[in-house]
């Protein structure tokens, strides 16, 4: 899913490979005013953080608002970057004081309690994501300028100690510039966007914050991005939610939507389905492919999706009327 915060609403796509499913998932309800991340909680609901609103909302995952957890009369100030382990939320926020940024790490409760401020460090300019990397650490992108010590990725631990040396120091000019999105797909990296010329997609080593490889000179200025299962990159930014085909190089428009104008923020993969049987190729989609693979089983069990034995006209009925879905 990734928030478009121009329509302040939601939209849904395909994990696997990028393609459109929905426009609207979650529709503008006078709640959502800029939303910037969806992070998935224990509970199979939804929380999303909101710039303008200043609020971090929870939804259900059918895209019911639910109730805010915390907003304005709280205190809270241009929700950005969001992120939850065990009950705790943690959100990044900036206050603008005179000419100065001031970038503070907060977390609160699911059940709304213990709002507070969880880190403030010099190190930290204008923070933006914030990703949960395991045992206690948190890497958190920092935009403001290199003469103020940002443009990099600070390893931050639960208990605000910033690991020295900077987990990827950036000067903004040959490295990242305004790093955005965090994404971490689980093969040992961090794939991260750069939002500043050079901007990109940038890989680093989890491990290390060596950077292992870049992508630039992209159709679009990146501001989320996400690996997609058949290995592909899916980015968004502006108007535009783009695949790059990591074999060819080259890249695919998903979405350019000019009218009304989009501005599409960061992805988070959502579980939006129970498993389901009709995905007999494996591939998280309904379509075509999955129909040739019942036909060929025909009368035997190779395509068969209600498990009575044979595959046969009421397994048809069960694939055609999730035509076109996902599967997690």
């Amino acid at each position: 899913m990734i928030p478009n915060s121009l329509g302040d609403n939601v939209w849904a796509f395909s994990p696997f490979d990028g393609s459109l499913i929905s426009n609207n998932y979650i529709p503008s309800d006078g709640h959502l005013s800029q939303p910037i991340e969806i992070v998935v909680t224990p509970f199979e609901t939804l929380l999303i953080s909101d710039e303008v609103a200043n609020a971090i909302f929870e939804y259900s995952k059918s895209g019911t608002y639910l109730r805010t957890i915390v907003g304005p009369a709280d205190g809270v100030s241009r929700a950005y970057g969001l992120e939850m382990v065990g009950d705790w939320i943690y959100f990044s926020t900036s206050i603008t004081s005179g000419s100065e940024t001031i970038g503070q790490l907060n977390r609160v409760r699911y059940d709304g309690t213990e709002f507070g401020i969880w880190c403030v460090a010099n190190s930290i300019i204008s923070p933006r994501d914030i990703a949960y990397i395991g045992n206690g650490n948190f890497l958190v992108g920092d935009s403001g300028t290199a003469s103020s010590g940002g443009e990099d990725i600070e390893l931050v631990h639960d208990d605000c100690v910033v690991q020295s040396p900077t987990w990827h120091d950036s000067d903004g000019i040959n490295g990242i510039d305004f790093p955005q999105h965090i994404h971490i797909p689980g093969d040992g990296s961090a794939l991260v966007a750069g939002f500043t010329d050079p901007s990109g997609i940038f890989q680093y080593d989890l491990a290390t914050g060596i950077e292992l490889s870049r992508i630039t000179g992209l159709l679009t200025i990146p501001r989320g991005v996400f690996k997609l299962g058949n290995g592909n990159i899916l980015y968004s930014g502006g108007t535009r939610v783009m695949v790059i085909d990591i074999a060819l190089g080259t890249e695919i428009t998903i979405v350019n939507q000019l009218t009304p104008a989009a501005s599409f923020r960061w992805p988070t993969r959502v579980t939006i389905a129970p498993p389901c049987p009709a995905d007999l190729n494996h591939d998280e989609l309904i379509n075509g492919s999955d129909l040739t693979a019942l036909l060929s089983g025909w009368g035997s069990a190779g395509g068969d999706i209600d498990e009575d034995g044979t595959t046969d006209g009421l397994d048809l009925a069960s694939l055609l009327s999730v035509w076109g879905e996902i599967c997690p």
